[in-house]
């Protein structure tokens, strides 16, 4: 069973012109922190513990985050309602046990640092080059983010522990597995022939939580939704044209969307 595409992404996920990023989160209740799906959770749960057992770049950690981590377990631990021992690392115990991927930033020398991490199921990006690192140096790869840096920063110290926000990012692919690898930024050089078939929105759902026990901390939940795009055009296609066309070219680029998104956006407006 897929989510219905209305309780994952928000009427604002998509913006008109001008384009620009924006923080965008939205107050989220204890009770719909994590996302239980009882159709898709084995399947992401086998991938997890396949790419955990073959070593893939996933599980990361700095000296000092014992705690915020060992917090992090107790509280997917609660929300699943049951406990949640064994061995291994507390984070790595705690991912694999639900959808999510895991990521615990603190509060280091002024600056808010990722400093522990089960992350399987990136997009185009390797945890163990974003550990340790400012959200300033993880973000450098993105175009234009120093515009919305400092209100990123800001809005991490404003948040009060125990509370939770959740946004949602976007991209469009060809590939439909969960993990997408830093390398693979290959991008059709043409718009594919269906691309209501090939083509798949690619949303991530990101959650933040400030802990209590460790108030210096923050731990973002990350779960990867994939809709072909003939699903969810009634849902999207002329909120998605107008995004596409309002794209920067570095920020397309960005997206791999360059080489065929003005196609896109003419085949959603139903001219392709």
């Amino acid at each position: 069973m897929v989510l219905p595409f209305a309780e994952v992404v928000p009427t604002t996920l998509f913006h008109a012109e001008p384009f620009r990023w924006r923080v965008a989160s939205r107050a989220l209740t204890t009770d719909a922190w994590l996302q239980f799906d009882p159709d898709d959770l084995p399947g992401d749960l086998a991938e997890k513990e396949r790419l955990l057992a073959a070593g893939a770049d996933a599980l990361v950690t700095t000296p000092g985050s014992e705690a915020a981590c060992e917090e992090v377990r107790e509280l997917v631990a609660a929300a699943l309602g049951e406990e949640l021992d064994g061995s291994g690392h507390p984070l790595e115990v705690a991912a694999r046990r639900i959808h999510e991927d895991l990521v615990v930033m603190e509060r280091r020398d002024g600056a808010w640092v990722m400093t522990a991490g089960v992350v399987c199921f990136p997009t185009r990006w390797r945890p163990s080059e974003k550990i340790g690192h400012t959200m300033a140096v993880i973000h450098e790869p993105v175009p234009r983010y120093d515009d919305i840096a400092t209100a990123v920063d800001r809005f991490f110290d404003r948040l009060q522990p125990g509370r939770l926000a959740w946004r949602a990012n976007w991209s469009v692919v060809g590939d439909a597995a969960l993990r997408l690898e830093a390398d693979d930024r290959q991008a059709p050089r043409s718009l594919p022939a269906d691309p209501d078939r090939d083509l798949l929105l690619r949303v991530e759902r990101q959650t933040v939580r400030r802990l209590e026990r460790t108030p210096d901390a923050l731990v973002f939940t990350v779960r990867i939704h994939r809709w072909p795009l003939g699903e969810v055009l009634g849902e999207i296609d002329q909120a998605l044209a107008a995004q596409l066309r309002a794209l920067p070219v570095d920020v397309a680029t960005y997206k791999n969307l360059d080489h065929w998104r003005h196609e896109l956006a003419a085949h959603l407006d139903g001219g392709g």
